[in-house]
């Protein structure tokens, strides 16, 4: 009887589907989300769209990285892609709306991603910067959903910056801060250090950190210390167009 129980369950766990691999552990997807990370800070807009493809590719792909995280990378890249400007500008805006889709179907399958909903409010963020009258509708949506991130993860450095690049593109009127904007931009920076070295992706945000408090600085008319912090960005992104050709000139003439 007991060979019979054991030998019913050994064929139940043969037939039993295996779990997706952990994303971590996938090499397809570490691959992928390495060469992600370098075609961003090279600002390589060609091979983010060949990792989007593959990406888009693995979301139809049995088994392999977690669905939540594949609409997390698809849409990740179409928001970097949205600010290159060798991207046409009606790509662009399909691309934040392929983002958006993305990501409300990540946060389905995982509604507690923090990193989901802080990438939400920045989409919906970029979204406003390229037409200021839907700030109306999305301004709401942005807040709610980094107010939503920070309930999960108050101390993650990419929830921590989106709520500080918000604060400080948001009018004072509407709860916009420059001082607000420096503690939570300073509060991400330290959290940056604090993560470790081979922890599973996302890892993003540090050099962005240092480009957004050097934009405060130069607000403020203190150009030593913004070219200080895009010196910093350069120097974990060397070939940052955006730094290098639009807000280090701003501040060194």
């Amino acid at each position: 009887m007991l060979r019979y129980v054991l030998l019913v369950t050994t064929i139940l766990l043969a037939l039993r589907p295996m779990p997706a691999s952990p994303p971590g552990q996938d090499e397809t997807w570490t691959k992928l989300t390495s060469r992600i990370d370098q075609a961003v800070l090279s600002d390589d807009a060609a091979t983010l769209k060949l990792c989007r493809a593959e990406a888009l590719r693995l979301q139809t792909a049995p088994g392999g990285s977690s669905r939540a995280l594949l609409a997390y990378a698809v849409a990740y890249i179409g928001w970097r892609l949205a600010f290159n400007p060798s991207v046409p500008a009606a790509e662009q805006d399909g691309l934040l709306d392929e983002a958006e889709a993305q990501l409300k179907a990540a946060l389905k399958i995982d509604p507690k991603s923090a990193e989901a909903l802080a990438l939400l409010s920045s989409v919906y963020g970029a979204k406003i910067a390229k037409s200021s009258i839907r700030g109306i509708v999305l301004g709401p949506r942005s807040s709610g959903a980094i107010a939503d991130a920070v309930k999960l993860e108050p101390n993650n450095p990419r929830v921590l910056l989106s709520q500080g690049v918000g604060k400080f593109n948001t009018p004072a009127m509407f709860g916009g801060s420059d001082t607000e904007a420096e503690a939570l931009i300073r509060r991400a920076l330290t959290a940056f250090q604090s993560e470790p070295a081979g922890k599973p992706w996302p890892g993003w945000g540090c050099f962005d950190a240092h480009a957004w408090l050097g934009q405060i600085f130069a607000k403020r008319g203190d150009k030593a210390a913004a070219r200080a912090e895009y010196e910093r960005a350069l120097a974990i992104a060397p070939n940052s167009g955006w730094v290098r050709y639009v807000l280090l000139p701003a501040v060194v003439k």
